[in-house]
């Protein structure tokens, strides 16, 4: 079985929060991206990592496969795939592409499609629901269409063999269990836990491997890919407004707590 992970690097949300909450978060002059210089690392997705861990998992469980992580960005995001690697990926394959700045998640899973359709054995793609920065999540459903597969989504665990895959899927309702015949996309939720991290030994093999480059252009010999594009991002502008409540006793600030939620109308009746 071949599997094949998509992982996306994005600016570290907490370190974007943060920006904005210190009022100093800035769009760049394209309108399409945030001006943080390298203060704000690039890391993998959150929702990516736990899908390679879904992949690594189903290994574990005793199924012959092979793993292969696949990016589209700039050519930083290689290391994000190293950290694929390191995590036990068997290769990565990163593809350059110029216009990742368009946050087009239609272009992004067409240049998937088009590596999959390359190495012609897979059987298997695990997503992230959806991406930390634009939270868009069109990438495993576009995906799915264009690889003509079938499509699970939020996926809490993930079994595949036999040319099935066996999903357990958080719902509002609860659990709910899924088979699917491969081939197949999945998109993994965080409700699958925590990505292991990678070790030592792995972190070193990942810097003596490096990923395949593809070029966008070469992927998509009959257009630009373009579906979607953000045209514009905005900063919100975030206050912070802080009240002392008095009192000379625990009970009297209790007191005035609840009085003043309630002028406010934060409690009702």
């Amino acid at each position: 079985m071949h599997i094949l992970v998509a992982a996306k690097q994005v600016l570290d949300p907490d370190g974007v929060n943060s920006y904005a909450l210190w009022g100093r978060l800035r769009v760049a002059a394209s309108g399409r991206e945030f001006e943080v210089g390298e203060t704000v690392p690039r890391i993998i997705n959150a929702y990516d990592e736990q899908a390679m861990e879904a992949a690594l998992r189903i290994r574990d469980a005793g199924v012959e496969c092979r793993i292969t992580a696949v990016a589209v960005g700039s050519p930083s995001a290689a290391d994000v795939l190293k950290r694929c690697v390191a995590m036990g990926a068997d290769a990565s394959i990163l593809v350059d592409d110029p216009e990742v700045a368009a946050a087009d998640g239609f272009r992004t899973a067409e240049l998937i499609a088009a590596v999959a359709r390359e190495l012609g054995d897979v059987d298997l793609v695990i997503c992230g629901r959806q991406g930390s920065d634009f939270d868009q999540g069109t990438v495993p459903g576009v995906l799915a269409e264009l690889l003509d597969a079938a499509l699970v989504t939020m996926a809490a665990s993930v079994e595949a063999g036999d040319g099935v895959v066996r999903v357990s899927r958080a719902t509002p309702l609860g659990e709910e269990l899924v088979e699917a015949t491969l081939p197949a996309v999945v998109s993994v939720s965080n409700e699958l836990g925590l990505a292991r991290y990678p070790s030592s030994r792995g972190m070193l093999a990942a810097r003596r491997q490096p990923p395949q480059l593809k070029e966008a252009a070469d992927l998509l010999a009959d257009g630009s890919g373009h579906r979607v594009e953000v045209r514009q991002l905005i900063v919100p502008d975030v206050q912070g407004h802080c009240e002392i409540i008095d009192g000379g006793s625990p009970a009297e600030k209790a007191t005035a707590l609840v009085r003043r939620l309630g002028e406010l109308g934060v409690l009702r009746g």
